[in-house]
């Protein structure tokens, strides 16, 4: 489902004639049938009714009500309201019905309302300062715990296929720890419970089309990079004590692209092959250029930069070769760290303020914002 079924992005983000751009308040109407109400209440309804079907078999519910909420959205968001709560909102509902393609046009409306009306934004901030203005935001990613967006990013189908395709990452994984059972006996009976293997994940990749892939990869790739931004916009916006982490969300999206790039890896043209790749097929049927190149790799790390580009070039090894493996991600992790300020990694690493007044307390080392007093 391409972008060609969405509100036009341009639209949602015009102003809303009148004297405020960004409209009114719509939590200032308490009815019940005010716009707020109805589609925080449809929201939530929602996400009852998907707790309810873990439990009831699947059910045509939730999936209506997040319709429900899709509905709703545009009309606040171009008529009423510029409301980061209500495009959080609208988020949940487009990934659950357009998958990675939805949640792509979710943040690139989250990224557009923050960067065009960021000052008289809603909601307000209020007596708890700017971290009012972006809860739903903090509620997306988890603080502390998977925030409400990475169980439906786990679960958008990376393939097509029939019965009992089609395969999101959580199903792919789970298919993969039976791989991994030694004892044949108890492999086959988890992967009966399991009802599906990696071998049938297998079929259901080669019974989807590479157009499927492509636009897949193309998604994931693009919402990263877009998540990166607007937590990039967030960190200066608000400050490092105040802006949401988007941790679990790049995280999470990362995991399912290393799976795409590792089980559609046919599924792509041969021209797209990363520069990694192509040195190492080469090297393979050309051993004068692997010579020359060797130096390169083998002789010692001359600076900080380069040390960082090995560890990201043997990150990328391990996503492609072994997906279900946490090493590419603790790479990349390390690298992420490594070029981080203090002050960020103090907020990466330790969430609480208290807990960094403590730090700085006992080290002397100032991890507060430059504007930020004692």
């Amino acid at each position: 489902m391409r972008q060609k079924e969405f509100t036009p992005l341009e639209s949602l983000l015009e102003p809303i004639p009148g004297e405020n751009a960004t409209g009114e308040d719509i939590r200032d109407d308490p009815s019940p049938a005010s716009d707020y109400y109805s589609i925080k209440d449809t929201r939530n309804a929602a996400r009852a009714a998907e707790r309810n079907n873990m439990f009831d078999g699947d059910s045509n519910e939730a999936r209506d009500l997040w319709n429900k909420v899709i509905s709703l959205a545009p009309g606040i968001l171009q008529n009423k309201s510029k409301d980061l709560e209500v495009a959080s909102w609208y988020t949940e509902a487009l990934i659950r019905h357009y998958g990675y393609h939805g949640l792509l046009y979710g943040f690139k409306l989250i990224h557009g309302l923050i960067e065009q009306y960021w000052d008289k934004l809603y909601p307000q901030p209020d007596e708890d300062g700017v971290a009012t203005r972006v809860l739903s935001l903090a509620g997306l990613n988890g603080q502390g715990a998977d925030g409400v967006l990475i169980a439906p990013i786990r679960n958008v189908p990376l393939t097509q296929g029939s019965d009992p395709g089609p395969f999101s990452y959580w199903k792919y994984q789970q298919a993969l720890d039976v791989e991994k059972i030694m004892d044949e006996e108890a492999k086959a009976d988890k992967a009966a419970k399991l009802g599906f293997s990696n071998e049938q994940v297998e079929i259901a990749v080669t019974e989807s089309s590479d157009e499927f892939f492509i636009n897949i990869r193309d998604d994931l790739s693009t919402a990263i990079d877009t998540y990166r931004e607007i937590g990039r916009i967030l960190d200066e916006y608000c400050g490092l004590d105040d802006a949401p982490s988007t941790s679990n969300i790049i995280n999470s999206l990362e995991d399912c692209l290393g799976a795409v790039n590792h089980i559609g890896k046919e599924k792509f043209p041969a021209e797209e092959v990363p520069e990694a790749d192509e040195s190492s097929a080469d090297g393979a049927s050309d051993t004068p250029q692997t010579t020359t190149a060797a130096p390169k790799s083998t002789g010692p790390v001359q600076s900080r930069e380069e040390a960082f580009k090995q560890i990201k070039i043997i990150s990328e090894f391990f996503r492609k070769t072994e997906p279900h493996s946490p090493i590419s991600y603790i790479l990349d992790r390390a690298v992420l760290w490594g070029e981080m300020t203090l002050e960020e990694l103090m907020k990466e690493l330790i969430t609480d303020g208290s807990a960094r007044d403590s730090y700085t307390s006992l080290t002397g080392v100032n991890t507060r914002n430059e504007d930020e007093g004692e």
